[in-house]
């Protein structure tokens, strides 16, 4: 976090937004630019910059925006929930979806209700996020009129649900057509170890064999592609932030690369870099839960 923090802090600074220019327009004297220049310590070299930046941010203080003067922290707690939201409703379309028809798949290979869904994830797949939103919107929105378009901050839960049904579903999809190639592949492979054949030989249920021996055992794979996909699914959700205009963490960052607001996206990108971090140490203290063989010391 600390490498990711400090080459964005050189990079947007040394980048061509100027967000003094930005809030000043083209037409500024020369005075006024040198002003708010001091006023924000522009003006101080860049290892100045960089030394006040972390001093700041040791006293957890992550500063103000340049353009709006708000606290960044309070303007992040305003967005984080419905990126928050957003994501997690969409991993667990993956998984609740997902799962289910990769062991279906598994269970008869080459099959035709195999070649079927191996189509469908393999579109799944291949279709960007922002065109399956659009596409949910066309279908579920304009033609059948079932679900609200555009999401807007609100604090009804009905509402709040409606509006998070398109949107989870555009991200979602990606990750249902990749968890179920996955848990395909991996369940077919473990599917084919003596201690399967062992297990049915004893006349344990065909049931018990699947979900109890053969899919706990193909869960390491499962478990890893869920720690990177975070990493795919934080991307996914600014474009799909966009598409249905939700409040989200996504269209922040976007407006504040846009104007040259550095505080705000150095916050952005910490916690970006946090959710990541977090979410990859929890998938390594998650193997030991689900192999037995895995020791963490």
């Amino acid at each position: 976090m600390f490498i990711v923090l400090t080459l964005v802090f050189i990079i947007i600074r040394v980048g061509p937004v100027d967000p003094v220019r930005y809030m000043l327009g083209n037409y500024a004297t020369a005075e006024s630019y040198q002003s708010i220049r001091a006023e924000l310590k522009l003006d101080l070299p860049l290892h100045t910059q960089y030394a006040h930046f972390l001093n700041q941010l040791l006293r957890g203080d992550l500063g103000r925006s340049y353009i709006n003067k708000q606290s960044v922290v309070s303007q992040l707690l305003s967005v984080l929930p419905y990126t928050l939201e957003l994501l997690v409703a969409g991993i667990l379309i993956g998984i609740f979806m997902g799962v289910p028809s990769g062991i279906l798949a598994a269970l008869k290979p080459n099959s035709i209700f195999d070649h079927i869904i191996r189509l469908i994830t393999m579109v799944g797949v291949s279709i960007p996020t922002f065109v399956s939103g659009i596409f949910l919107i066309w279908i579920f929105s304009i033609k059948l009129n079932l679900l609200p378009i555009f999401s807007v901050g609100t604090d009804n839960l009905k509402s709040r649900i409606l509006l998070l049904i398109l949107p989870a579903f555009s991200v979602g999809i990606w990750m249902l057509a990749s968890i179920t190639r996955l848990t395909r592949a991996s369940l077919l492979d473990v599917l084919q170890k003596d201690y399967i054949t062992t297990a049915r030989s004893k006349g344990i249920s065909e049931s018990l064999v699947i979900l109890g021996h053969a899919l706990m055992n193909s869960l390491l794979p499962l478990i890893t592609y869920l720690g990177i996909s975070v990493n795919i699914l934080l991307g996914s959700a600014v474009l799909t932030e966009i598409v249905f205009t939700r409040p989200g963490v996504g269209i922040l960052i976007v407006d504040s690369i846009k104007t040259g607001d550095f505080e705000m996206v150095q916050s952005l990108i910490m916690l970006y870099a946090a959710i990541i971090v977090i979410v990859n140490l929890f998938v390594d203290i998650s193997y030991s839960l689900v192999d037995p063989r895995i020791v963490h010391k």
